[in-house]
């Protein structure tokens, strides 16, 4: 009877011991760009010491993985910036942020000619398009003004609504099919000065995606298409100044830190200069189609 007992109670005890083994910890945070403190999209973070165990960062620059607890090395890299490496005791939940340094030396020109014949029905993102915006500042713009909406009329499947609109038309749908947003917060007018410029400032957007398939359900469902714009939080790491002077109009963005590494300000503004112009026309003196 005695040993009977001790059999049982080993039984006990040992699923309970297999349970706790097994309990997991998290290691979340943002991954950040270490000059200016802006979340970066699409950071890349894995375990090198388990093959296969990884995360990309959400378009917050949020990342979270769950591990069983242990001493691991985790490596943090994107595009563009320095590979990172960090080794953390996960026995507990652990915030991390990371804070990428950007290459100092630019790769050579890289072309790719051609993509896969299965990449159309490959991915799950099909008829989505990412714009850089340090390239778009490459491409000739009218007056010398970088407008989102300009340049994605320059891809596939995308034209203008017509001459003085600022709407469009995506693969034949009407201009208001189309899910305008700005932040996540909807735009039902993405136009300014009778359809010439549009909402975004060109100097504080961070990011351009323009779904022209079927959209995810996130974002509710639209009949054409769904342009979704990221501005800019601002660096909270140093104060700096940009802007421009154009023919029309001129802009300026003034962001900084208000307390580093947590917390910034970033504020920007346009005038154009059509007003003053109609002035010198009687009929159009009482007119102010500035913005």
């Amino acid at each position: 009877m005695p040993g009977k007992k001790l059999s049982f109670f080993s039984l006990l005890f040992i699923p309970l011991f297999s349970v706790y083994g097994q309990q997991k910890f998290t290691l979340s945070g943002f991954v950040k760009d270490k000059a200016t403190g802006e979340e970066l999209i699409a950071g890349a973070v894995w375990v090198q010491d388990v093959k296969g165990i990884g995360a990309i960062a959400n378009q917050y620059g949020f990342y979270v993985l769950s591990l069983p607890k242990g001493k691991y090395t985790f490596l943090s890299k994107l595009t563009g910036y320095k590979e990172q490496s960090q080794t953390i005791d996960l026995d507990r939940n652990i915030k991390f942020d990371w804070h990428l340094e950007e290459k100092e030396n630019v790769m050579n020109e890289v072309q790719v000619i051609g993509v896969k014949e299965s990449q159309n029905i490959s991915t799950s993102n099909m008829g989505t398009e990412k714009l850089d915006i340090k390239e778009t500042s490459k491409i000739p713009t009218l007056f010398g003004e970088r407008d989102v909406l300009k340049i994605i009329q320059l891809l596939p499947g995308i034209k203008s609504a017509g001459e003085g609109n600022g709407n469009f038309h995506v693969r034949g749908g009407a201009a208001d099919q189309n899910l305008v947003l700005l932040d996540e917060a909807h735009l039902y007018n993405p136009s300014h000065l009778l359809g010439f410029f549009s909402t975004f400032n060109g100097d504080v957007v961070k990011d351009v995606t323009i779904i022209k398939g079927n959209s995810p359900a996130q974002y509710g469902g639209r009949l054409s298409s769904v342009l979704d714009v990221r501005m800019r939080e601002g660096n909270n790491q140093k104060f700096q100044t940009t802007g421009g002077l154009g023919l029309i109009s001129s802009r300026l963005a003034i962001e900084g830190p208000i307390q580093k590494n947590k917390s910034s300000f970033l504020i920007a503004g346009r005038r154009s200069y059509a007003d003053l112009f109609l002035k010198l026309i009687p009929k159009y003196q009482t007119s102010q189609p500035h913005y």
